[in-house]
């Protein structure tokens, strides 16, 4: 292509040689408009073809590249304009050649000038490794070569034929020794894999020569400093024209902190699972043991009642109807922790559940407080879920029966109860199986509310936002309602505006889970 700018004086002398030998391809040009000025012959045979389709055109560099590429060339010009230590770094692009074919390009800018008049100087290097690359640019080339430049990560080959391994200094690092430039040999650093791995390893390595198979797998290793580290091994069989191995490839990360934060998260939830289990057995046995002296105490009180209240009078019948409150408060208390610990305890086998069936049921056995207190359900329509039927049953009438007493004053009660599959975005954000289907039950009152800081508070045993004697109960009812969601694999949280209402919703699977 014919030149414009011959004579320009180039910033750089290595340019010049590069234009003229024919070190890579080379163009120039214009800053706003891309336009090509000058190619050199590398550069017309690379985009133009054989027949130098480039002679004789306006052909603008931006057109070589993909759509979204062009304002990434800007900033790139921008950056060498300004600061001359760019001029040595690179940006990879993808661009098009006169075939129509698409390859990488790493390609340097450099500003050059020519009668006051600014133009660019472009050197386009062909990327000819076999695998895509993991770097965009020089800066991310550096961060890229920085995530593995440090002592948990390196690289190894095993020579087969003289079976030597020449390592690279991270694995250096990760075994503890000292690199004195000579390869190893295997059967010296075998010695390093820990005595209970090594008949693993030995066989995961004879199965892959045999097989010509990858390896990927994690072992023990006593360092030199007879430190135990964990490490991921990622390793390829190379093999000859013949398929006879001749080398293994590979690497080697210390993952020793993951897995020990892996194991101490597992020994703690273990732990906790142990904790709950013997909680829930304790709250079993206490509440089991505890009716039979509550009982006593209501059968002795009622008496009492019976044959001596015209006796009693003033502090004496005071003192009698508290403890015949009291033994009511602590009968409902009782029965309400045995729910809470039969919920895991549970054999009840789960089966195909109508909620529209259960809600149904729910209603009738609430149609006194409902008729009463004036409230109103409206319900769309529910699905079938896999579920315990008794639980989905109690798990609607706490709920149910909690926007009924939480209702404000004068005001009748509105509870709206709808229903809709979720969606992909929402088995996403809830961090969901993509595969599996669930419900996402809505159940919306017009009550007094409650703030915003309370939304997870209120799920929790025996947690009050009220005092007994303004809403009476036991604190225990939405704590079981989580504990049930949580029992059939699903999510259930709370969202509260002070005087407007409260809305809980519910997320169920269609199908649980297997175990």
């Amino acid at each position: 292509m014919k030149s414009e700018v011959m004579n320009e004086k180039m910033p750089v002398a290595f340019f010049e040689n590069i234009s003229k030998g024919g070190a890579g391809a080379v163009a120039v040009i214009e800053p706003d408009s891309y336009k090509i000025i000058f190619s050199n012959q590398q550069f017309d045979e690379t985009f133009g073809g054989e027949e130098n389709l480039l002679n004789g055109k306006d052909l603008l560099f931006s057109d070589l590249v993909e759509d979204f590429l062009p304002e990434r060339l800007n900033i790139q010009l921008q950056q060498v304009s300004r600061f001359s230590e760019e001029r040595s770094k690179h940006t990879v692009y993808r661009l098009k050649e006169h075939n129509g074919e698409v390859f990488s390009y790493f390609v340097y800018a450099s500003p050059i000038t020519n009668d006051n008049k600014l133009y660019y100087h472009l050197l386009l290097l062909k990327d000819f490794s076999k695998w895509k690359l993991p770097f965009s640019s020089f800066d991310t080339r550096e961060l890229f070569l920085e995530q593995f430049n440090n002592m948990s990560f390196g690289t190894f080959e095993w020579i087969l034929s003289s079976n030597k391994v020449f390592w690279t200094e991270g694995t250096y690092n990760i075994y503890e020794l000292e690199n004195n430039g000579s390869a190893l040999d295997y059967h010296a650093i075998a010695k390093y894999i820990h005595p209970e791995d090594q008949k693993k390893i030995a066989t995961v390595v004879k199965r892959a020569l045999r097989d010509l198979n990858n390896i990927e797998t994690e072992m023990r290793i006593v360092t030199a400093k007879n430190n135990v580290r964990i490490v991921n091994v990622l390793c390829k069989v190379l093999v000859n024209d013949n398929k006879t191995p001749v080398k293994i490839v590979g690497s080697l990360r210390d993952i020793t902190e993951q897995r020990l934060a892996e194991y101490e998260v597992k020994k703690n939830v273990k732990e906790l699972n142990r904790s709950n289990k013997e909680l829930e057995e304790f709250a079993y046995v206490a509440s089991h043991d505890m009716q039979e002296p509550l009982r006593k105490i209501s059968t002795f009180s009622d008496r009492l009642n019976d044959k001596y209240a015209d006796v009693l009078t003033g502090d004496g019948l005071m003192y009698l109807e508290r403890i015949m409150a009291s033994a009511d408060n602590m009968r409902m208390l009782i029965n309400n922790l045995l729910e809470f610990s039969r919920i895991t305890r549970s054999t009840q086998p789960f089966a195909s559940v109508n909620l529209n069936f259960i809600l149904h049921q729910v209603k009738a056995d609430l149609e006194l407080t409902i008729e009463e207190t004036g409230t109103t359900i409206n319900t769309g329509k529910l699905p079938d879920v896999h579920a315990s039927l008794s639980q989905m049953k109690q798990l609607f009438t706490n709920i149910i029966n909690n926007a009924i007493k939480f209702r404000k004053a004068d005001v009748p009660s509105v509870i709206n109860i709808e229903s809709r599959p979720l969606s992909t975005e929402e088995k996403k954000q809830y961090q969901l199986p993509a595969e599996a289907i669930y419900h996402r039950i809505q159940i919306t009152d017009n009550g007094i509310g409650f703030e915003k800081e309370y939304a997870l508070r209120i799920f929790q045993i025996f947690q009050r936002l009220h005092g007994k004697s303004e809403y009476p109960g036991s604190g225990i009812g939405l704590a079981i309602c989580k504990k049930i969601v949580e029992h059939h694999h699903g999510l259930i949280f709370a969202e509260g505006n002070p005087g407007i209402g409260a809305q809980f919703v519910i997320v169920l699977p269609e199908v649980q889970p297997q175990s």
